[in-house]
């Protein structure tokens, strides 16, 4: 068999399983990637040859990215999900991604999700905040189907993990784009079995894409960066930032700071200004401890 380039979708204990072009093939590691297995993680880049009837992963490319929390590598792009009531949406804690991914210049969508229970004006109010800061936004319903088409429009031929807090509806976004029927119980009971899945499984979506199962950020921190820096992670903020007339204004109380006149001249949505607040005081209270 001659040698395969294809994509790690899913690791477990003792094999890992292949996406090669049409088909998923169980390989083992070859050698000293038995010994780094953990090393090895869904969306990384191998390359495969099959020897005494067996599939052996013979090298892992070079990454352009890995994200520890979920441990996916090679990420094209991150959906952040999210519901409106139900639950009450913390846009804190979707910057915090955001900022996240900025960080590592990986491209994200916002997804408003579970359209068919929640107040259309208000969807449409935190739409028009996302996409003032510069985000493409999609608003959803994995129930009714609003949506996914585009969803997966933008998904296509792209590496993608789903991201946002429990019960939002990412396993149902999934289980709509992939027809599979993807759910906690069903994953768990698979985690529990004899080969443990570690880490995430990516399953292969339409155009090309593929989608890691449900992920999870919940103990994601704010990006370790200089309290000056952190204007730079909010895309409408990254070209005011060196207008400002100090050097290293954090845009919280200066005077002659381009980021608060945007604001004033309602460039900058007060929502997204609100938890740059947030964000900011915890990196300063974090660069107050940073030597002790």
């Amino acid at each position: 068999m001659a040698e395969l380039e294809g994509r790690v979708i899913a690791v477990h204990s003792s094999y890992c399983l292949v996406w090669t072009g049409g088909e998923t093939i169980r390989c083992s590691l070859r050698g000293r990637l038995r010994h780094i297995s953990a090393q090895v993680a869904a969306g990384d880049l191998v390359r495969v040859r099959r020897r005494d009837g067996e599939n052996l992963i013979e090298e892992v490319l070079p990454r352009k990215n890995y994200l520890i929390r979920p441990p996916v590598a090679n990420v094209d792009l991150v959906v952040v999900v999210t519901a409106v009531t139900h639950p009450p949406i913390d846009l804190t804690y979707i910057d915090r991604i955001l900022v996240h991914l900025e960080s590592q210049d990986i491209e994200a969508v916002v997804c408003l999700n579970k359209a068919d229970i929640e107040d259309p004006q208000e969807v449409r109010r935190l739409r028009d905040i996302y996409r003032k800061a510069g985000y493409d936004v999609v608003i959803t319903s994995a129930l009714s189907g609003e949506g996914i088409s585009e969803l997966v429009g933008k998904m296509r031929g792209q590496n993608v993990v789903l991201a946002g807090a429990s019960g939002v509806g990412k396993s149902k976004i999934l289980s709509a784009i992939t027809q599979e029927d993807i759910s906690t119980g069903r994953l768990s009971k698979i985690r529990r079995g004899r080969h443990t899945t570690k880490g995430v499984t990516l399953y292969a979506a339409q155009g090309g894409a593929f989608i890691a199962d449900t992920p999870g950020f919940s103990r994601l921190r704010i990006v370790e960066c200089e309290p000056p820096n952190l204007g730079y992670y909010y895309r409408e903020m990254t070209d005011l930032v060196p207008l400002c007339h100090f050097p290293r204004c954090l845009h919280k109380t200066e005077e002659s700071c381009a980021v608060r006149e945007a604001l004033l001249e309602g460039k900058i949505a007060p929502e997204r200004y609100e938890t740059y607040l947030r964000l900011l005081d915890e990196c300063l209270e974090r660069e107050k401890y940073k030597y002790e």
